[in-house]
């Protein structure tokens, strides 16, 4: 019975130790992360030469504009790639029966799930680190909005997200459906509900 925490969490990292070498390997988040860190600093760059005549002194105005701007122009791109990478995990699975590996040890089924989650989750949000980016001329730097905005906006939308893709993938059984249910609910959500329904949809805080 002492043992039975430690062995909880020894079964998840092992679990989140090979999924997260599996997506880092995948070429797919490979591109998307080379596509972000590109977009992201190109943005800064333009940030920190553009002035106040373009019309959007605001985003320099404030020193925490800067990484919110950050992590929300991140946060929409991962949200549509954890929707793929998350569901793909449980195809991969079932496709190749990988899941044999694990169960030679005795692993339960929500060490199992957490790990794979936790697994996915933590190579998304070692990337967003790389979204810490301090160029901006004339801006003073506040640090702990890089912290608050972290927690409160990429945090929560990439477990909501990675959750409703596994829920829906084991539901459906059919990742193409899920993945087209998905991009359909995060494009309701930026175009069309947006505020409505008491900001209810809005799991990226675009609006809120």
């Amino acid at each position: 019975r002492d043992h039975l925490p430690m062995s909880f969490i020894m079964n998840i990292r092992s679990v989140a130790k090979y999924e997260s070498k599996i997506l880092v390997r995948s070429w797919f988040f490979r591109i998307f992360t080379l596509l972000a860190v590109v977009f992201l600093g190109f943005f800064n760059f333009a940030m920190m030469l553009m002035e106040d005549n373009f019309g959007l002194w605001f985003a320099k105005s404030v020193s925490s504009n800067i990484p919110y701007l950050n992590l929300l122009l991140l946060n929409t791109g991962q949200a549509v790639v954890a929707v793929f990478l998350s569901s793909e995990f449980l195809k991969r699975d079932k496709k190749l029966d990988t899941s044999e590996v694990f169960y030679v040890r005795p692993l339960s089924n929500a060490e199992y799930v957490v790990g794979k989650i936790w697994g996915n989750l933590r190579v998304f949000l070692f990337l967003n680190l790389l979204a810490f980016n301090f160029m901006a001329s004339g801006v003073t730097v506040d640090l702990p909005a890089y912290l608050v905005y972290f927690f409160l906006i990429s945090i929560p939308t990439l477990i909501f997200i990675i959750g409703l893709s596994i829920f829906l993938m084991l539901l459906l059984k059919n990742q193409a459906l899920t993945f087209i249910l998905l991009l359909g609910y995060i494009g309701l959500t930026l175009f069309y509900i947006q505020d409505k329904f008491y900001y209810l949809f809005d799991y990226m805080v675009y609006n809120l």
